[in-house]
């Protein structure tokens, strides 16, 4: 029987936090995690979800498939530590990376300012890990990925210049939309109508003011505000919305971006924090 859930692993921004590691979450099917995002912290939060939280997804061994929504890097500080780390701690498997066009750069950029300290554990700590193997896969929209237990499709988002992507997560009881970082876009609509879980990034436009007027023209460009996330709730109808990437600045709440969203729309809407489970 599959059991799908979503976690919330760390729901930052580039603003840090002390609750909010930078962003990453997974998707679980019969306890086998499919990460997405690997911002700052991304590690010692697997480690508390592992050891505190109990969640048994996320031993070190299973860390195996990342899916990346775009290169920023609150979403990608964290590679290092995921690229060697579980590795050091016997992680056989190579680490699957799906990700946008500049992913294989990147990872081989890590990888030669790293060597130094991987040589060492590869010949003298870790011989039984084998070769440290990353595999890239640059992605571009629509399947990219697909196992016995779950099927993933990328679909093109609006996030400034660069290459972004959400991406719908279909297993047997259940599909689940991530929206990555993105302004509205009618590709979002086709891709999570109907969804059990859309996971969606918000800014709370209440309090976009006390941003600089360059910062606002950016927000409004690239970022959906509770106002426009309603009005898409309200077309997709998902069974739950969970906000993520919460950008809400001055001393706004984050119940005054829920009463934002919810003007426009009337489903379940849930607010998402650090080790949040859906199931």
């Amino acid at each position: 029987m599959h059991t799908t859930k979503f976690v919330i692993l760390s729901s930052g921004t580039p603003n840090y936090k002390p609750s909010h590691a930078q962003q990453c979450s997974a998707v679980i099917v019969n306890d086998q995690p499919y990460l997405i995002d690997a911002g700052d912290g991304i590690m010692p939060r697997l480690s508390e979800a592992y050891h505190v939280k109990g969640m048994t997804a996320f031993a070190m061994e299973k860390l195996t498939r990342l899916f990346i929504t775009h290169l920023h890097p609150d979403h990608t500080n964290g590679l290092p530590g995921l690229i060697i780390g579980p590795w050091v701690l016997d992680r056989v498997e190579p680490l699957h990376i799906y990700g946008p066009r500049g992913t294989q750069q990147l990872i081989d950029g890590i990888l030669a300012a790293y060597e130094t300290g991987i040589a060492e554990h590869r010949d003298e700590l870790a011989p039984m890990a084998g070769a440290l193997i990353v595999k890239v896969t640059e992605i571009e929209e629509g399947e990219i990925y697909r196992d016995e237990d779950l099927t993933v499709e990328a679909f093109r988002v609006s996030h400034g210049t660069l290459d972004a992507f959400g991406f719908r997560f279909t297993s047997a009881d259940k599909v689940i939309v991530h929206s990555g970082d993105t302004c509205p876009v009618q590709a979002m609509i086709y891709y999570a109508k109907g969804c059990d879980i859309l996971v969606h990034e918000v800014y709370h436009a209440g309090g976009l003011y006390v941003r600089p007027p360059k910062w606002q023209n950016y927000h409004k460009s690239v970022h959906t505000s509770g106002t426009e996330l309603g009005r898409i709730a309200r077309e997709i109808r998902p069974k739950r919305l969970v906000l993520n990437h919460q950008l809400i600045w001055g001393d706004h709440t984050a119940d005054e971006l829920l009463a934002e969203i919810q003007a426009e729309y009337d489903g379940e809407v849930l607010f998402g924090r650090d080790f949040d489970l859906f199931e």
